[in-house]
């Protein structure tokens, strides 16, 4: 029978089919023969079943003979041709397709081997399918494939086909789920149609691959079901060797009884088998997910690391779990704590997931925000230089969903807005035309600059963060998130508020974002189009051509700078285009009006620095019909609104200015606009005196009118009748008497804060609007009760109106707030917000001098008159002046009583001349303080608003400049000749006339007002008088000098009480370089003068630290020999510098050495001192 080779698996089964039926024909052999294809290898010819010996492998499963079934080719095994020791010859089979066996296909068989075993005699065949032909199995392209190899003249061991089955479990002990049967069929299958070495080379992979961890727990599951097992061993001949299956061949560690992981609820939950990769337990995984322990506890006083909820809120040590804040404990490294630390918080935003970045910048968005508003203040320290390059770097990020946080948090770690808000409260009163400089203090910066030659960012950083982000090229960047990016709305208001607080920063900075053309255009273009305003706002109006009111307030912080910057806004971005559109369009809803209100402000910018005038003219009628409408429907009552207020106070703010400028072309509407002042404020002010309450935001209405009838009276120079009538009913009003009570309430001098109450950064210019101790939370001044904005306003007016009686009765009113503040030290002085205060205090003196003042009050208003003169900040000089010439150094304000003291307590003949020289103690201050004043335009600078014009111990101030100056002085050479003689002695004359002016002005004030020193300490007093031995060698020993030293030392003494030499000094480092500085000048130049010993020895009593003892003593000893002074001149009593006995061993050897060499002279201060604690140190070592 012929069979042709199958084409395909069709043809294949026909065959099976023909070979069946002939089988059940018997038509064929039961058994069928190898045949070797190979023509040069001769074969063994087929033998009958009942000859054949089993093979070995049928031997091993239990056959014998023909019964012996072959294992499928799935499982069978690789066919191995053998080469046979036989006498029989057969012919070469043709290379044909006529062959007894089918030809074995690869990959339905399996791979073939081919060996050449000569030395093998004993050859048992295997035994064939007893059907005689191979099951067909599907075709597995996956199934890898191994080429058929040919050894030829190695020798081999002959290795029997292994059946795998016999060795695989029955079922899996690893995996224990619903599908666990089916994965176990797989694992069968798949393990089946491999070979034993391919098998272990697989173990050994993953075993070097798996975690040693995984391994043992696998081990620990098999061991669990160790007893389930039927162990099998497997032998292959010749070696005997003994291979045992991958799970009983490992070994097993019991799972221990206490572990944690298995009660975690997790595990517990009944379908966790269902679950992806739950299958198996892996405790490291598992470790952050197991129960919480419980919190230690820790003592209150005990620090702990910040830990933050989403929020940026700071959370406590911990809190309780529940479904609320169970998102909030995590795997790090303190799992029973609640919250993310700053330093997780650093790390989340350098994630590759955008969602964990996210999540990071908001955190950090709101513990910027927490910590700006002043939260954290002596709480927690947070790093905001660390802060500010994390957020700096993830600006550079494109995706709006990371740029959004990235910019909120960088907003809210520059932008105050509490400052801002505050400052925007101001907007419709005098004060809120002006705005301050928030620039930092850059000395440092060019110190270190200069001495160093690499300053990095950080280090900048730590000094000021607004110069060290203008360093990273912040404005580049916004320009380019604002004009290609185009983000959301939020993002844009953000890069807004960004931009506003670099232009309050400096001129510098302002200057450089006007300069960039591309900013501002994209700005311009974009937030600013010339479009009406009256429409409803929405966050999808960005890049719609509709004004966003950021943009807005940029611009007015921008035109409060100067006017070359102003006059680039206006020229080149014509700016004001857009500003008259707004201010044209008719508007009747909140957002409309607050866009008009920057609209105002800004042209009235513009019209301080004489520009957009003709804008102005052409707005006039606008202008007026929107003052006529406020006169008719909007109040200052506590139920209108306060936004129409508002709108209102710029309006008449604008008009004000116009007056100002005196336009040829505004004329035709003075007639108009007068009428309506009249009438305005009339009904503002009669609405004032029936009001039951009121607040500081609607009275900005009034304050605005006050000031344009200020600003016609300055104009028209005429009195304004009606005004005077409504200003006196207001003041007989219980309106007014309410308004008078929250005056005290709301000052920020009578508060008692202190800058250190404030939150205030260092690297950070800010105004401290927000005082986070007080129930309040913001300055008192700010308060939604404070008249003090109004009363500054009302106060400035009442001093252009020269009305006496009405004059008077508004100082009537003041007379318990001025009396507080004579008793009190004044606080915030520094503060911007209290400038209000300080002008309702300045034009209440100015008030005072115009009129007869009785002599009780003029106590009180020389007391006031003379802490201003420290309360006054740089740009306050021209007030400083009307002080000095009115009222300081004035002998008209000194009262009769103030006068009585001075001639009881003083030598007549030394002080005849203190009243009537005055005037040269007036010129000597005025020289000192340079009392130049000089206009800085609307744009305050750092040092014109936070630093004073005098110290607060001023008038020590001409003796340290001496001191100051004659320090320097032996930096420069000596200049000789006739000329250089006569500058000297001009020189000597000078220091001589200041020197006389300072202290007649200090002893004026020690004896007359001493309540107007308290504040200042008095060690610090004692060491500016000391200062004067050393101003010069020989000033000091002038008669007049001597006697007005003598006098203040005097005076000081009496306080003797509150020395304290060991604490720090106002104005010196400290006073031990001091007083050594000073024993040299008496060594050297004393001559033996009283007043000067009398100092000297002042430190030496036994109350205060030895150390100055011991500096005297030994150091400088050469003083002792002149160091004497009648005891009525000494500080202290006798018997203060005698007791308690001295115990410090090294002071007595100085003692019992002075005495014996010589160096003291007997029956003096210091020789009393050294025999007396001497003698008793003898009669301590005796007893």
């Amino acid at each position: 029978m012929s069979i042709k080779r199958p084409s395909s698996n069709d043809d294949l089964l026909q065959l099976q089919e023909e070979f069946f039926r002939d089988r059940e024909t018997q038509n064929i052999q039961p058994a069928a023969a190898v045949t070797n294809l190979h023509p040069e290898i001769n074969k063994r010819p087929s033998t009958e079943p009942g000859n054949r010996k089993p093979s070995k492998y049928a031997r091993s499963k239990g056959l014998k003979g023909s019964d012996a079934q072959a294992s499928t080719s799935s499982v069978m095994g690789d066919i191995l041709e053998k080469n046979i020791e036989d006498s029989q010859q057969r012919k070469p089979e043709p290379d044909d397709d006529k062959v007894y066996f089918p030809v074995v296909l690869p990959s339905v068989l399996g791979n073939i081997v081919e060996k050449n075993v000569s030395d093998f005699v004993d050859f048992e065949p295997k035994a064939m399918p007893s059907q005689g032909f191979p099951e067909v199995t599907k075709f597995e392209p996956s199934t890898s494939r191994k080429s058929v190899r040919q050894d030829v003249n190695v020798n081999e061991s002959i290795k029997m086909d292994v059946d795998i089955n016999v060795n695989l479990p029955s079922k899996s002990f690893i995996v224990s789920s619903k599908e666990a049967s089916e994965i176990h069929k797989e694992n069968v299958k798949l393990l089946s149609e491999m070979s034993e070495r391919d098998i272990l080379e697989e173990q050994k992979k993953l075993l070097s691959n798996l975690d040693p961890q995984i391994v043992e727990f696998i081990k620990s599951r098999r061991q669990a079901n160790k007893q389930d097992i039927v162990k099998k061993e497997v032998r292959f001949e010749p070696q005997e060797t003994e291979i045992k299956t991958t799970e009983d061949s490992m070994d097993t560690d019991p799972i221990p009884d206490n572990d944690s992981l298995w009660d975690n609820d997790i595990l517990s939950h009944p379908e966790v088998n269902k679950w992806l990769h739950f299958d198996s337990l892996e405790k490291d995984k598992l470790e952050w997910i197991k129960g919480i322990e419980e919190s230690k506890k820790i003592k209150a006083d005990e620090p702990y690391e910040a830990r933050f909820d989403f929020n940026g809120y700071l959370l406590p040590y911990t809190i309780e779990y529940t479904e609320k804040t169970k998102t909030l404990f995590h795997h790090g490294d303190e799992p029973h704590r609640p919250g993310y630390s700053i330093t997780e918080l650093i790390e989340l935003t350098r994630s590759t997931v955008t969602q964990q970045r996210v999540l990071a910048l908001n955190t950090i968005a709101g513990i910027l925000e927490y910590h700006s508003a002043g939260t954290y203040k002596n709480i927690i320290d947070i790093p905001l230089s660390k802060l500010f390059f994390i957020v700096r770097i993830a600006i550079d990020e494109n995706k709006v969903i990371v740029l959004e946080p990235a910019l909120k948090a960088m907003r809210n770690l520059l932008y105050n807005r509490i400052d801002e808000a505050s400052l925007d409260a101001l907007i419709g009163f005098e004060e809120g035309t002006l705005q301050p400089c928030l620039e930092n203090d850059k000395s440092e910066i060019e110190e270190l600059e200069s001495k160093e030659s690499e300053f990095n960012d950080y280090h900048l950083a730590e000094i000021d963060i607004i110069t060290a982000l203008l360093r990273t090229d912040i404005l580049q960047r916004l320009y380019y998130i604002l004009d290609a990016v185009r983000p959301s709305f939020n993002c844009v208001q953000y890069c807004l508020q960004i931009l506003t607080r670099l232009a309050r920063d400096s001129f510098e900075t302002s200057q450089k974002m006007v300069e960039m053309e591309n900013l501002m255009t994209t700005i311009i273009k974009n937030f600013l189009p010339v479009t009406p305003v009256n429409f409803v706002f929405d966050a999808s109006i960005v890049y719609k051509r509709k004004p966003i009111l950021a943009a807005l307030k940029l611009f007015r912080i921008l035109s409060l700078q100067t006017g070359d910057i102003t006059h680039v806004l206006l020229h080149k971005y014509e700016i004001l285009k857009p500003v008259s559109e707004y201010i044209s369009s008719k508007v009747d809803r909140a957002y409309g009006l607050k866009i008009q209100i920057e609209a105002y402000c800004i042209l009235s910018n513009f019209l301080h620095f004489g520009l957009g005038i003709e804008t102005a003219i052409s707005l006039s009628p606008v202008i007026m019909t929107t003052f006529y409408n406020h006169v008719e429907s909007t109040s200052i009552f506590t139920n209108s609104s306060i936004l129409s207020a508002t709108h209102a106070a710029v309006v008449l703010q604008l008009l004000s200015r116009l007056l100002h400028c005196n336009l040829q072309g505004f004329h035709s509407h003075k007639t108009q606009m007068y009428p309506l002042v009249k009438d305005g404020v009339q009904k503002w002010v009669r609405q004032l005196c029936h009001a039951d309450d009121y607040t500081c935001g609607h009275l900005r209405l009034l304050c605005s009118a006050l000031d344009l009838c200020k600003t016609v009276i300055m104009i028209e120079c005429l009195p304004m009748k009606v005004l005077n009538e409504s200003l006196m009913l207001l003041f007989q009003s219980q309106g007014f008497e309410r308004l008078v009570k929250n005056l005290i309430p709301s000052s920020n001098l009578l508060s008692g804060l202190d800058s250190s109450d404030l939150h205030l950064i260092k690297n950070l210019m800010s105004l401290g609007g927000a005082a986070i101790d007080t129930s309040q939370k913001v300055l008192p001044v700010l308060n939604i009760l404070s008249p003090v904005p109004f009363l500054a306003s009302l106060s400035s007016l009442l001093t252009y109106m020269n009305e006496k009686e009405i004059s008077e009765s508004f100082l009537r009113h003041m007379l318990f707030y001025l009396s507080e503040l004579s008793k009190r030290v004044p606080s915030l002085c520094d503060n911007w917000f209290t400038r209000m205060e300080t002008n309702l205090v300045i034009n209440i003196i100015k008030l005072s001098t115009r009129f007869n003042v009785s002599e009780g009050s003029k106590d009180l208003l020389y007391s006031v008159a003379n802490k201003l003169c420290y309360i006054l900040r740089t740009d306050k000089k021209h007030d400083l002046y009307f002080l000095f010439n009115n009222v300081v150094f004035n002998k008209h304000w000194f009262t009769a009583e103030r006068l009585l003291n001075l001639v009881n307590v003083s030598d007549p003949d030394s002080f005849s001349k203190a009243l009537t020289s005055i005037e040269n103690i007036k010129m000597c201050y005025r020289k000192v303080v340079n009392m130049n004043y000089r206009e800085t335009g609307p744009n305050i600078l750092l040092k014109s608003w936070r630093e004073p014009i005098l110290p607060r111990d001023w008038i020590y101030m001409p003796i340290l400049t001496l001191y100051s100056w004659h320090q320097e002085a032996g930096n420069y050479p000596k200049m000789v000749g006739r000329h250089a003689k006569k500058i000297a002695e001009r020189a000597a004359a000078e220091r001589e006339f200041i020197i006389i002016s300072s202290l007649e002005w200090i002893l004026f004030n020690e004896i007359c007002f001493p309540e107007l020193l308290k504040d200042i300490d008095v060690t610090d007093r004692f060491c500016r008088i000391m200062c004067v031995f050393l101003c010069d060698n020989s000033l000091f020993l002038d008669a007049r000098i001597k006697v007005l030293l003598q006098k203040c030392t005097e005076a000081l003494f009496k306080r003797k009480s509150k020395f304290n030499f060991d604490k720090p000094l106002v104005g010196l480092h400290n006073f031990q370089d001091f007083y050594t500085q000073f024993l040299e000048q008496f060594q050297a130049v004393s001559y033996g003068d009283h007043t000067f010993a009398a100092c000297v020895l002042v430190p030496l009593a036994q109350k205060h630290n030895v150390k100055w003892r011991k500096l005297l003593w030994s150091e400088y000893a050469g003083c002792l020999r002149a160091l004497d002074c009648p005891e009525n001149m000494l500080c202290y009593d006798m018997n203060d510098y005698l007791y308690p006995e001295e115990t410090d061993e090294s002071v007595i050897k100085s003692y019992l050495r002075a005495l014996s060499s010589n160096l003291l002279r007997p029956d003096t201060i210091v020789h009393k001192i050294a025999s007396h604690h001497v003698e008793c140190y003898k009669k301590r070592i005796s007893t």
